[in-house]
């Protein structure tokens, strides 16, 4: 098997690390802003962040993976196999249903309490760029996991098919944090589809009112169909991070790690 292919362990994370550096040349050829924070102490700690969770995602639960197609088989919990879907239609469906899955997934961290202990590290961020997709607390990308490979036993998807979502989502992810700057009329016209650039960087807005809003990773559409979709932020305009976390120490590798433990309130005045 190729480095690149979705049915060895690294394969995933081969095209992780292909995105980040396609998405830091973007970054560099047509730069959206300027950084205000030092991107290098940005990257230390955000990569750091993911190196945690490729070993949590890619290393432990694969071996898990690997036993819940049968786990499904055995107890007659594969939905796909009772549907008449071609190969075609289950990859659609799977993508689909499991981006719609993120999405109310995603909702679900900002309006649970003990959720957000855990999603709020990657709001802290003070500014967004193609490593900001790598800045999630292993807390929430275990939980999240647990739930992906749950859908997966429940649907009968296969490991294939599940891999092939997860990369997509995480391209579209590292896509829609990247501070590249589009041709406007492009990135009106992904707007109605896909979640470009502009439509994630107002969900990173400091103000509660859009942080809670622009919950899609792949696909625009759930937000407009479930009254969550907001553009009426500028661009420019738009400060990142979190009000309740203005000190610079906080938002250090080790007090992120704890961050999700000690108990602090949203929006709460500087």
């Amino acid at each position: 098997m190729g480095l690149f292919s979705l049915n060895s362990t690294y394969g995933p994370t081969a095209w992780v690390v292909s995105g980040v550096v396609f998405f830091f040349l973007l970054e560099y050829v047509i730069p959206f802003r300027a950084n205000t924070y030092s991107k290098f102490q940005r990257w230390r700690i955000n990569f750091s962040l993911q190196l945690c969770n490729i070993v949590i995602v890619d290393l432990i639960f694969f071996a898990l993976l690997t036993k819940i197609r049968i786990f499904s088989g055995e107890h007659h919990l594969d939905v796909y196999n009772r549907l008449p879907l071609t190969a075609a239609g289950r990859g659609v469906l799977t993508v689909v249903l499991f981006d719609f899955i993120t999405y109310c997934w995603h909702r679900l961290n900002h309006e649970i309490p003990f959720l957000w202990r855990f999603h709020k590290v990657h709001h802290t961020d003070r500014n967004i760029d193609v490593s900001s997709a790598a800045r999630f607390h292993f807390g929430e990308i275990t939980i999240s996991t647990v739930i992906m490979y749950s859908l997966m036993l429940v649907m009968g998807a296969t490991i294939f098919e599940t891999r092939v979502f997860q990369v997509i989502l995480a391209l579209m992810n590292q896509f829609e944090h990247s501070n590249i700057k589009l041709w406007k009329p492009l990135e009106r016209t992904i707007w109605w589809v896909l979640v470009p650039p502009s439509m994630h960087k107002i969900h990173h807005s400091d103000e509660q009112e859009y942080t809670d809003s622009n919950y899609g990773t792949i696909f625009s559409v759930w937000d407009r169909l479930l009254g969550t979709l907001k553009s009426d932020l500028k661009q420019d305009k738009i400060i990142f991070g979190l009000k309740e976390y203005p000190d610079e120490n906080d938002l250090r590798l080790r007090k992120l790690l704890v961050l999700p433990f000690k108990k602090r309130e949203r929006n709460k005045d500087a």
